[in-house]
């Protein structure tokens, strides 16, 4: 049976992913990453709403970072990737649903050697809709104990140094959003 492009023929009871396209399921995936957020969006005006700000800011966090705790390192198995230096994790930030590899948060890499790197985040979708909509948050949220914390996380290789070098607000909507630096010393033998 040929890949399927999409679902407008008959239903198919035992349909799986392996009977759709790549393209197909490269579309699908780009409408998960948007669930994604919108689903994180929308827990947090829930919380904000029923329990306040705080409560929602602090459980937002927490609930962020734990699922990068126990989620990531399983992107990395599955991928096969060692994580023994920074190079190595960088690959780990092109599996979850808010990855580098999509629009959602593009990225450039300024790779000095396998163990020190400059990450440049042009454009970040939560940014921009923060500098839209809820400016306030953009302190909270954007802070290296925030956003650094959660990048830790998806670099999941503990040994691993990330110092911001640029965090918002920013000047305009041309400027990049953030700039890290990460490094690690090589292990010696």
């Amino acid at each position: 049976m040929p890949e399927l492009n999409d679902l407008s023929g008959p239903f198919r009871p035992e349909l799986t992913f392996d009977d759709f396209s790549k393209e197909f399921l490269i579309k699908i995936m780009n409408v998960w990453q948007h669930a994604w957020l919108q689903l994180s969006e929308a827990w947090y005006e829930a919380a904000k709403k029923s329990s306040g700000t705080e409560v929602a800011d602090n459980c937002e966090r927490e609930a962020w970072l734990k699922v990068g705790r126990r989620v990531n390192p399983r992107y990395a198995k599955i991928a096969n990737i060692q994580l023994t230096t920074v190079v190595d994790s960088l690959k780990a930030l092109c599996l979850p649903l808010d990855n580098t590899l999509g629009g959602l948060f593009p990225v450039e890499y300024d790779i000095k050697d396998d163990n020190h790197v400059i990450l440049t985040v042009r454009d970040c979708r939560s940014l921009s809709l923060f500098e839209r909509d809820a400016p306030d948050r953009i302190g909270w949220v954007c802070a290296d104990d925030w956003c650094g914390a959660q990048i830790r996380n998806y670099l999941i290789n503990r040994d691993i140094k990330l110092t911001a070098l640029k965090l918002p607000p920013r000047r305009s909507k041309d400027d990049i959003a953030c700039r890290w630096e990460l490094t690690m010393k090589a292990k010696t033998s």
